[in-house]
């Protein structure tokens, strides 16, 4: 079985190496007698290989004894030329006739890239850069090609430069899931005085909060705040002028600081903090992949940069804790209220012109229909913005009974005429005042649509009864204080059916006597419960 020793040392020899061996292998075989075919069975080499190898031991004299073998790692013959490395391409031979062309151009400091892209002959890019390698035109004008990059210099107390970037992973010990450890670092641009807070996540509140604690740390407020574009920071990045986020332009209003979001794929403008990204990685390497909780990483994080803000800074070739001790002096003092950090939520408006903001709905111009909103909230009040600008501000809701803030001015025309009461009121007043009277005590309930409805059905009456019949019906109802709509039309049915009672129809057509096909009519019993008629009763007088 291959040792460890022999497994590594198979692993790392290459493919002329191994070539090199089996050829002193099979020679030292050869020289110590042992036969042809013996040579290929132990060592399990095809014949035509040996042959190969037996001549040129041969020609070279290591057989007969006239010249030694050379001690390893020494090749007992020189390694075959590839012909691949011979053989010229047609793209090859078209680039030899550019070359003087090539050469000026990367003396003139131009990109690889870019004399591609000129270049007067139709090649592929690949053909190109293996040209270059194999007649070694990579190294020229390589310095010219280096850019300098000019340090950016700041005056004390200019600006505190800030940049996220990932730690490490990590495996949640409550949840269990894995988690990124994110790390917040923030760079004094004159003393280089380095921070860092590690955190979760980059939401605006966490931001915000780790932001207000670097500058409690700093004990003063840098003239401004330097960072790249992110979504906390910016709406929308700009090559000029970028969208701020609302609630970091509060922030830094409240502190009296100004913002600078850098351009796009601009890192070498804050290249201050760029590099300390790496650096605090570096830090961090000797805590190893143990894992004890955020709390205790940011304890040791904290020792590591407490230790390297005493030493020598490279390019000042100073401490930074005792540059910042002069720049502190600099920086403008805290502002005397503390800053209540703001909650930040980005939503669309429905279409009932409100927009979400912790279960609560606060409203907006009809025109914002549907467009996304910055909505911004603290103790007291929330604000709403539209691509950086204010559009409206509410009272913040806190009765938990209450869901909805909408102003008078938000709402739609048959919406302010209900809170007004002026259209219905008008209306009512002509069926009479009674009628008003209900309206107005319908609009009073403040149920909304509820009442409105109920208004819509009672101002509907007078198309199948008459202003008095709704006016007395009114009356009645506010009496009993039952003035719904159906309340009001029961009264004005049951009117209806009374008078109905009381004054027949003169018109109406009297009914017959209901008859039946054997019944008999009433004379006909007259004549048999008198039989002899009117005539019989002289006779029977005289009779008598």
């Amino acid at each position: 079985m291959m040792s460890s020793f022999e497994f590594i040392k198979e692993a790392l020899m290459t493919k002329q190496n191994r070539r090199r061996v089996m050829e002193r292998k099979i020679v030292e075989q050869l020289v110590s007698g042992k036969s042809f075919n013996g040579v290929c069975r132990d060592l399990r080499v095809g014949r035509n290989r040996v042959s190969h190898i037996r001549e040129m031991a041969r020609e070279y004299g290591y057989l007969d004894g006239s010249r030694p073998i050379p001690p390893y790692p020494e090749a007992l013959f020189p390694d075959p030329v590839d012909g691949r490395s011979l053989q010229k391409s047609e793209a090859d031979i078209e680039l030899q006739g550019q070359q003087s062309w090539i050469e000026d151009r990367l003396l003139a400091g131009w990109q690889p890239i870019s004399i591609y892209e000129e270049i007067p002959i139709s090649v592929g890019r690949s053909s190109f850069y293996r040209f270059l390698h194999r007649h070694k035109l990579t190294g020229i004008g390589e310095e010219a090609r280096r850019k300098v990059v000019g340090e950016i210099i700041h005056v004390p107390g200019e600006a505190l430069i800030i940049d996220w970037g990932k730690l490490r992973d990590v495996i949640d010990l409550e949840t269990g899931k894995k988690r990124i450890l994110w790390a917040f670092v923030g760079v004094m641009g004159h003393s280089r005085y380095m921070m860092v807070r590690l955190v979760w996540t980059q939401d605006v509140t966490t931001t915000l909060t780790v932001l207000e604690d670097m500058i409690k740390e700093l004990d003063g407020v840098p003239q401004k705040i330097v960072s790249d574009n992110p979504k906390c920071f910016a709406l929308k990045a700009s090559k000029y002028e970028p969208i701020l986020n609302p609630v970091y332009e509060r922030f830094a209003s409240h502190y009296g600081t100004q913002i600078e979001c850098l351009p796009p794929r601009a890192p070498k403008l804050k290249g201050k903090v760029e590099r300390m990204m790496p650096f605090v990685r570096r830090l961090y390497q000797a805590h190893g992949q143990k894992w004890c909780g955020i709390t205790e990483s940011q304890d040791y994080i904290d020792k590591k940069v407490a230790i390297a803000n005493k030493r020598i800074h490279g390019t000042t070739r100073r401490r930074p804790v005792d540059v910042f001790s002069e720049e502190k002096a600099v920086l403008k003092s805290l502002p005397a209220i503390a800053y209540e950090i703001e909650e930040f939520h980005e939503g669309k408006v429905r279409k009932d012109g409100h927009v979400r903001f912790r279960n609560k709905y606060y409203s907006v111009e009809e025109q914002y229909c549907s467009r996304t909103m910055i909505v911004i909230g603290n103790s007291k009040q929330v604000t709403i913005y539209h691509n950086g600008k204010l559009i409206e501000v509410h009272n913040r809701i806190t009765d938990p009974y209450i869901s909805k803030s909408t102003k008078d001015c938000h709402k739609a025309p048959w919406e302010r005429a209900t809170k007004e009461g002026s259209y219905y009121r008008k209306s009512a007043a002509k069926l009479g005042p009674y009628v008003e009277e209900v309206v107005v005590r319908l609009l009073s309930q403040g149920n909304g649509f509820i009442d409105t409805r109920k208004i819509w059905g009672i101002l509907a009456l007078d198309k199948k009864y008459t202003d008095v019949q709704i006016n007395e019906a009114c009356q009645k109802a506010l009496s009993v204080e039952a003035y719904g709509y159906r309340s009001i039309l029961t009264l004005l049915e049951l009117e209806a059916e009374s008078q109905k009672e009381q004054k027949p129809d003169k018109n109406a057509v009297p009914q017959k006597a209901r008859t039946y096909k054997f019944t008999r009519p009433i004379e006909e019993y007259q004549q048999l419960l008198n039989p002899g008629g009117e005539d019989e009763h002289p006779d029977s007088q005289q009779a008598v």
